[in-house]
């Protein structure tokens, strides 16, 4: 019996949908756990089948549109959010991936379910197709928490992206296989080859199309930018849709992938609204299409389910990493780690959902089956590979991001010189808004971003999950400790240094040592000033090495004297970068980098100071 009375509008089930979908995320973040999962439980106890809160047959109608809808947004944003850079140097371990993957997937699976659970082959194949799709909304949480090394982490990350396309072009194939088996060999090659093509022209085209009306005087209005981007990706999927059957996966991926090439103003605003519907669509697709599922065969197919997954992640995974890394620049350990790590996603979930509806519609009787099968490989590889990401990094001794990387917030032109004499044996990335600075940097060669630091967007736009080093030069102390949040909790950055101003320092003592951040420059930091000096172009380098004889020897730069309008932006040791903050003690023969007003140069006079003798007395 329902719990509540019965709900007869579709309106009032999807809006019930979102509700819980949201509640569900909200807990996951709290929680640091994978919403998906907290989704499909929702959806399941809630359901027809639980208590009956979503009585999704209101819906069932438009749930077909609402999974091909959401699957085209879904994957023009994973197009936009994919780093093509990356893809390019790791891109024929990826390549490999994409292709043995499915295919190891679909011959094992396959075989296994039809003699496990007793599914006809064509309905075992198609299965085979579907669980062979990855899972990004699973991946990249999992990669972001975990700080993996940058060539695993592209790996996963664009492997996840695109074979979700693959194995969807795949499933339609053997779909058509499960409801015409009588269908020739030739035939389908044809087909896939169609929808290869269709997608991969009409995704190229739409994209180069979309970039050449959003840089034109048309679409100024971010509104009419972000409707058009909209209703263009939704437009080429129909397009491609009506001249080959889900080719329009393909489309709306190559579309956002070659948006992302094309010079757009303002990208990254567009990529945020794509970021925050794909994210709704996807919230609300797991819930309803959980559900929708009839818990008495998920429980009935729950054994032969649990031992189809065994097979897949210890045998399949293993093996289709095998072929795709021998030869490649990832260490063994990478590759094992890799092969551990294989989670399926929303769109396994919503290609199975829309198949089992046209299955049902033709009067297959294993359709229920099916959908329990793929829901148990779901459930269990988000469960199991989110519980084991941590302890089989730590098993694998896998290094997370990049130790000498740096990412640099703010700070306008100063930051940008502080970033250039870090450059000499760092990556060095900037994020500001200060459109002139990033502008001139990008004009360098320099990976530079305009945006809001404040905005969690801008920190994947710079892939901060591979940064091991933060600098937040920003004129504001409260907002430099609020981006310094933001890199500690979202991002776990290993080091991160915030300039901060006047007295700011012991006013925020409690906090700077909660995020176990450091002083950037050992003294406190004058942004307008400085930046001022700097656009007058009034500064000029200068360089002091400490001699054997030293006093500085020892000393903690905090404690040392440091004149006004003398800025250490660097210190070089051994050959290598060092950044000045608070707790760096001086050695013989380090080389001290500064920025300096011209008249505070005299003939061997030194620029920083040893500790008064009042203070070598108090400390």
């Amino acid at each position: 019996m329902a719990m509540f009375p019965e709900v007869v509008t579709p309106t009032t089930t999807f809006v019930v949908a979102v509700l819980i979908a949201t509640t569900a995320q909200m807990i996951a973040n709290r929680l640091r756990f994978p919403p998906i999962l907290l989704w499909l439980l929702a959806g399941m106890a809630l359901g027809p089948f639980g208590l009956h809160i979503l009585h999704v047959k209101t819906i069932e109608p438009a749930l077909h549109t609402l999974i091909e809808l959401g699957l085209a947004i879904i994957l023009f944003e994973g197009g936009l959010s994919l780093n093509l850079k990356e893809l390019r140097a790791n891109g024929w371990v990826v390549g490999r991936l994409i292709i043995f993957g499915p295919l190891v997937t679909i011959l094992i699976g396959a075989t296994t379910a039809h003699m496990i659970a007793d599914i006809d082959w064509p309905l075992a194949l198609l299965f085979g197709a579907i669980v062979s799709v990855g899972g990004p909304t699973v991946i990249l949480p999992i990669i972001r928490q975990m700080r993996l090394g940058r060539n695993i982490s592209h790996v996963l990350t664009a492997e996840a992206m695109l074979i979700d396309v693959v194995g969807a072009i795949l499933a339609i194939v053997f779909l058509q296989v499960a409801l015409t088996p009588d269908i020739s060999g030739l035939l389908i090659t044809q087909d896939i080859v169609l929808k290869i093509i269709s997608g991969s022209l009409f995704g190229l085209a739409g994209g180069y199309l979309l970039a050449k009306l959003l840089s034109s005087s048309w679409c100024k209005d971010v509104e009419i930018r972000t409707i058009l981007t909209l209703s263009s990706a939704w437009g080429v999927f129909l397009l491609s849709d009506t001249i080959s059957s889900q080719a329009g996966l393909l489309a709306v991926l190559m579309m956002g992938a070659t948006l992302q090439r094309m010079e757009v103003h303002d990208i990254q605003r567009l990529k945020h609204f794509k970021g925050s519907l794909s994210m709704l669509l996807i919230s609300v697709l797991f819930v309803l299409l959980a559900a929708n599922m009839n818990l008495n065969v998920l429980i009935e197919y729950l054994y032969p389910g649990l031992l189809i997954f065994s097979i897949l992640a210890f045998y399949a995974r293993p093996l289709s990493v095998l072929f795709a890394t021998v030869g490649s620049r990832l260490s063994f350990n990478e590759s094992m780690y890799l092969a551990g790590m294989a989670p399926r996603g929303v769109v396994a979930a919503g290609i199975t959902s829309l198949f089992a509806l046209i299955l049902k519609e033709s009067g297959n009787v294993q359709s229920d089956m099916l959908v329990a099968l793929v829901y148990i490989i779901i459930i269990v590889s988000v469960l199991s590979y989110s519980l084991f990401a941590r302890p089989l990094k730590k098993l694998l001794a896998i290094d997370g991001g990049d130790d000498r990387s740096v990412l640099i917030v703010g700070g306008g032109q100063i930051g940008a010189e502080v970033g250039r004499a870090l450059g000499e044996d760092r990556e060095v990335r900037f994020l500001d808004l200060n459109s002139e600075v990033i502008s001139g940097l990008k004009h360098s060669g320099y990976d530079a971003t305009c945006g809001n630091a404040l905005d969690p967007l801008y920190w994947e736009i710079v892939h901060a999950e591979e940064i091991g080093c933060v600098l937040v030069m920003t004129g504001s102390s409260d907002h430099n400790l609020l981006i310094a949040r933001l890199a500690h909790d979202n991002y776990h950055t290993p080091e991160i240094y915030v300039a901060m101003q006047d007295d700011d320092f012991k006013k925020h003592a409690s906090v700077i040592h909660q995020l176990q951040t450091r002083r950037l420059f050992a003294k406190p930091y004058n942004f307008t000033y400085w930046n001022d000096q700097a656009h007058r172009k009034r500064l000029i380098f200068e360089s002091r090495i400490i001699e054997h004889n030293s006093p500085l020897i020892g000393q903690r730069m905090a404690d040392t004297r440091i004149p006004h309008g003398i800025q250490p932006i660097t210190i070089i040791r051994d050959g290598l970068t060092l950044i000045p903050y608070d707790n760096v003690i001086f050695k013989a023969g380090d080389e001290i980098k500064m920025l300096m007003r011209p008249e505070r140069i005299q003939d061997e006079q030194p620029l920083i100071l040893p500790a008064s003798s009042e203070k070598k007395i108090s400390s």
